[in-house]
C-alpha cells in the first residue's frame, strides 16, 4: 500500500487539511527503484499551490536557460552556483504565480489551441525577422529546447487571455488622463523648433562706450525703418557688415537650442515675417528676421492620443494584474516546503 502525505494550511475561510496520495502524483516523481530494489530519492516537493505541486526538477528545468547563459558567459562553476542559488527563490515565486494563473484559466475554461500556438510562434518569427533556422539558433543560445519554447509561448497566450478577461475589461483610459499625460510631457511632443533667419550686423570700431552707443543708435534707426515697412533683405544688403550681406543676411535654419540665450529669448513668440529688436551680441549689434519657423517631430494631442492611450493602458494593465495576482494569492493555499 502507498503511504500518504498530509499537510494543513490557512485560508480566509479558515483552516483546512489536504491529503495527497503518492500514487498518481508523487510516486514516479519522487522514487526511482534502483537495480538492488532499494528506493532512492531523486526529486522532492518545493511548494504546494492549492491542488498542485511544484517539484525541484521543475525548478531546475525553469533555471536551465539561465544556467546555460552563465555557462556561455564564462562564469566558473562556483560563480554559477552562487548566482543560481540567489535566483532560486524569485524563480519559485514566479512559478507559483504561473501555477495560480493556470488554475484560474482552468476554472474559467480558457484554453489555447495548438493552432493558436503555431500562429503565435510565426508572429514571433515575423516580428524578429527570423527563419526557422534562426529561431533554432536563438533557442540554443538561450538554453531552450523547441518544446520548452513552445510551452512558454502557450503559457503567455493563456496569461494574455486571463488578463483580457480579468483585468483589461475593467480598465478605461479617459480623455482627461490622456490630456494630463500630454501636458506633463509637453517637451516630448512639441518636437524641435527651427528658425530660418536673416540678420543685419553692425560692429563698433572700438569698445569705447561712445562708439558702441553710436552703432546702437544706427541699428535702432534701421529697426524703425523696418517697422515702417522697408525690406529686411534690402537693408541687410546695404548696411550689414556680415559676410551674409550679399544674400540679404540669410543665415539658414537653426534649432532653437543652438542659439545663444539673448537671441533665443528675442525670437521667442515671433512668427515668420517678424523681426527682433536690436540685440547686443558678442559679434556686435544685430537685428534678426524670421524667414520661417519650422516644427519637426512634434505631435498634436490628437496625433499623440493613440500612443499615450496604449502606454497608459499597458501601465494600468500591469498594475491591475499585480493587484489581481495578489488577491489570488491571498485566497489560495500556498505552502513552501522546507
Amino acid at each position: 500500500m502507498f503511504e500518504k502525505i498530509s499537510f494543513s494550511g490557512k485560508s480566509k475561510s479558515g483552516g483546512y487539511s489536504r491529503t495527497i496520495g503518492l500514487f498518481g502524483v508523487l510516486v514516479w516523481a519522487l522514487l526511482l527503484f534502483a537495480p538492488n530494489g532499494r528506493a532512492e530519492l531523486v526529486d522532492r516537493i518545493l511548494a504546494i499551490v492549492n491542488e498542485d505541486i511544484i517539484l525541484l526538477s521543475e525548478l531546475e528545468q525553469a533555471m536551465a536557460p539561465l544556467r546555460e547563459k552563465l555557462k556561455q558567459a564564462g562564469y566558473s562553476e562556483a560563480q554559477q552556483r552562487i548566482y543560481l542559488s540567489d535566483q532560486q527563490a524569485p524563480m519559485l515565486q514566479k512559478m507559483i504565480d504561473e501555477k495560480l494563473t493556470d488554475q484560474q484559466a482552468k476554472r474559467l475554461n480558457l484554453t489555447v489551441s495548438e493552432e493558436d500556438t503555431d500562429k503565435a510562434i510565426e508572429r514571433f518569427k515575423a516580428i524578429n525577422k527570423m527563419s526557422k533556422d534562426d529561431l533554432e539558433r536563438m533557442l540554443k543560445l538561450e538554453g531552450l529546447t523547441p518544446e520548452t519554447f513552445r510551452s512558454q509561448i502557450k503559457e503567455q497566450l493563456v496569461q494574455t487571455k486571463i488578463v483580457n478577461r480579468e483585468v483589461k475589461s475593467k480598465i478605461v483610459i479617459t480623455d482627461v488622463e490622456i490630456k494630463k499625460y500630454y501636458d506633463a510631457h509637453a517637451k516630448q511632443y512639441t518636437g524641435v523648433t527651427k528658425y530660418h533667419l536673416r540678420h543685419i550686423l553692425m560692429k563698433p570700431a572700438t569698445q569705447a562706450d561712445d562708439e558702441r552707443e553710436k552703432v546702437r543708435q544706427e541699428m535702432q534707426r534701421l529697426h524703425e525703418r523696418l517697422q515702417g515697412g522697408e525690406s529686411f533683405v534690402s537693408l541687410a544688403k546695404v548696411y550689414s557688415q556680415a559676410a551674409t550681406a550679399p544674400e540679404g543676411g540669410d543665415l539658414g535654419a537653426f534649432e532653437s537650442r543652438m542659439l545663444s540665450a539673448p537671441i533665443r529669448d528675442a525670437l521667442n513668440g515671433l512668427s515668420a515675417g517678424q523681426f527682433t529688436s536690436v540685440i547686443d551680441t558678442e559679434q556686435g549689434y544685430q537685428l534678426f528676421f524670421v524667414e520661417e519657423v519650422l516644427q519637426t517631430g512634434g505631435k498634436s494631442l490628437e496625433e499623440a492620443t493613440p500612443e499615450i492611450q496604449e502606454k497608459l493602458f499597458s501601465e494600468e494593465v500591469e498594475e491591475k494584474f499585480k493587484t489581481w495576482l495578489q488577491e489570488l494569492r491571498q485566497r489560495a493555499h500556498i505552502q513552501i516546503v522546507e
